[in-house]
This record gives structure tokens, C-alpha cells and sequence, in this order.
């Protein structure tokens, strides 16, 4: 037996193991109702699509609501819909984007954002706001999208109005306070005590302490509310519009016949349809880049602990979001 044969013996196993490690990833898969940290195969971008090397990502209701209807993903998906990060593999197709550009993205499931890796069409990647560190950046797209659609495409807000924000300091609501102050509105928000000086800090104009007796009374002739909370407080929100204002909730669909006897319209942004997510991404980019937008980090996770950031977002008091740290 050679010596040169002897020492392939040796490190071809070496050899052959760095190979698998680098075709490999960290990330969270969902198996049997839990969420499970393990080294899963790195996905490959196909035409169109880019692959982010993940810096960040957010958690939303979104994700572990997704998760009750798993098997639609097929077996072992890895959820989260908000990252940022920066491109490290670029599909057939792809125009305008290289490797190393930072960006956020709407990533969607069974190759979600909890991962060392994603996989997104282009269509649904912006660049990062070079005045957010990747941790806020990877806040936007869910919130920012929601808030967006809501009070620009739904509602159709214009400067001078007069806008109802519940539950203000949420990562909806705290992205809506600040689109519509950047669109000229008086905003009027509900939130704790605690979060009160949170809110004027990002545009609020007032704030209502819902703990302290019920929102409704306190705000009269609202053009716009959005209702980010529950279907009861859109229903209690009714009462404060203007004969023909309109009420968005995220949170459900209004009953009609309430909707006609308060002479307001009612509406949902429902699903984006598979629409492309970049211009909605870039606008608000564009806010943050102009110092009228920011995202509030309550707390940052490892990729480890995302069990443990889900359960602390289902308890509904995030002021603004919780975050992954995937990788520095």
C-alpha cells in the first residue's frame, strides 16, 4: 500500500465531510407541532430567484399562525417571513442585484427566513435602509407591507386626515403610525401607559390609554382606523368615524350590516395575491433612509431560541418586534 494511498485513506473522510458541511445550513424546521433547530440541506436559487445568507429574522402572528396548517408546506418547512441579509447566489434571470448586496425580504415558507440561508424571487427582495442595522431592517416587511396596503392602497389616506391607530405600539401598528405621519395625518394611537412615550417618539400626535377606560369615548370625527388588535375593537372603533370613513382590519372582517348602519366604509386588505412585495419595500425603505421611519427592536434571540421568541409574540405585548439573530 503507497503512502499517498494511506493518506487519502486518511483525509478523503475529511475531505468528503467539509463538502457535505458546505451544501448544508442551520435552520429551524417545524416537525410534529415543534420547532426544531437542525442542519438541513441549503437550497439552491432557481431562475428568478436570489439566495440571502440570513443576518436577521423577525417574528410575526403570521408565522406561527401559518403553522397550524404545516402540511401544506410539505414535510419539515421552515417558517419566517421577515429577513435581511445579504445575497450570496444569484438564479438564471436575474437583473439588478449582485452578490454581497444587502437587502430585506418577504421569504415565505417551506424556505423561510429562520434558516443560514433563503431562497426568494426577486420580485420580493429591496435593499436594506442604510440607516437600519440589519436586525431592524429584517421588522419591515411584514409590518410595513400590512401598514402600507392598509392605509395608502386600502384607505387611501391624504394629508389632514385624522387617524385612528389601535394598538399602537404593535409591529403593524407602530409601522402604521408612522406611514401615515409621513402622509401628513393627525394620528391618535391606543396603547399602555408604558408605551406612550414610545408612540410620540415615532409620530404619534396622541395617545389613549385603552387601560384607563374605553378608547372609544375618547376619539371623536376619525377619518381612517386601523384596527390591528380584534374584531371586538373594530366594532367599538365604529363609533368614532365620520359618516363615510372607513375602518381596515388586519384583525378580521367587519359584519356589513354594522358597516352600513354606522355609514362608514369597512374594509380588509386581505392577501397580496403572490403581488411583488419590492416597491412596497422600497417606499418604506425610502421613509427610514429619510429619518421617518424606524423599527423598534424589544428584544433579539439566536436562531436557537425562536421556540422561546414564538411564545413570548403570541402573548400579544411586543412593542415593536422580536428578532433572530441568524448570523453576524
Amino acid at each position: 500500500m503507497t503512502r499517498s494511498f494511506l493518506l487519502l485513506l486518511l483525509i478523503g473522510p475529511l475531505l468528503a465531510l467539509r463538502a457535505f458541511g458546505d451544501e448544508t445550513m442551520q435552520a429551524i424546521v417545524f416537525m410534529e407541532g415543534h420547532l426544531v433547530l437542525q442542519s438541513v440541506a441549503r437550497p439552491e436559487p432557481g431562475p428568478g430567484e436570489v439566495r440571502i445568507r440570513v443576518r436577521a429574522a423577525a417574528i410575526n402572528p403570521a408565522d406561527w399562525k401559518l403553522a397550524r396548517r404545516a402540511t401544506q408546506f410539505g414535510p419539515h418547512p421552515i417558517f419566517g417571513l421577515d429577513a435581511s441579509g445579504v445575497i450570496d447566489a444569484v438564479g438564471p434571470g436575474v437583473t439588478g442585484w449582485k452578490l454581497g448586496d444587502a437587502v430585506v425580504a418577504l421569504t415565505r415558507p417551506p424556505h423561510g427566513a429562520y434558516a443560514q440561508y433563503a431562497v426568494v424571487s426577486a420580485d420580493f427582495i429591496a435593499p436594506k435602509p442604510r440607516k437600519l442595522t440589519f436586525e431592524q431592517a429584517a421588522g419591515i416587511p411584514v409590518a410595513g407591507i400590512t401598514a402600507w396596503r392598509s392605509l395608502v392602497d386600502v384607505a387611501h389616506l391624504s394629508a389632514g386626515q385624522r387617524v385612528l391607530i389601535d394598538g399602537g405600539a404593535g409591529g403593524v401598528g407602530s409601522a402604521a403610525v408612522q406611514i401615515a405621519k409621513a402622509h401628513g395625518a393627525y394620528v391618535i394611537a391606543t396603547a399602555s401607559p408604558g408605551n406612550a412615550p414610545f408612540l410620540k417618539s415615532i409620530g404619534a400626535d396622541e395617545v389613549i390609554d385603552y387601560t384607563a377606560g374605553p378608547f372609544e369615548q375618547k376619539a371623536k370625527d376619525i377619518d381612517v382606523v386601523l384596527d390591528t388588535v380584534s374584531p371586538d375593537d373594530g366594532l367599538r372603533a365604529m363609533s368614532t368615524l365620520r359618516p363615510g370613513g372607513i375602518l381596515v382590519s388586519v384583525v378580521g372582517k367587519m359584519p356589513a350590516d354594522r358597516c352600513a348602519a354606522a355609514h362608514i366604509r369597512c374594509e380588509v386588505p386581505g392577501s397580496s395575491g403572490g403581488q411583488p412585495a419590492t416597491p412596497y419595500l422600497r417606499e418604506v425603505g425610502k421613509l427610514a433612509d429619510d429619518g421617518k421611519y424606524q423599527v423598534n427592536v424589544e428584544r433579539v434571540f439566536p436562531l436557537s431560541r425562536a421556540a422561546e421568541a414564538w411564545a413570548l409574540n403570541q402573548q400579544g405585548h411586543t412593542r415593536g418586534k422580536l428578532v433572530l439573530l441568524v448570523s453576524d
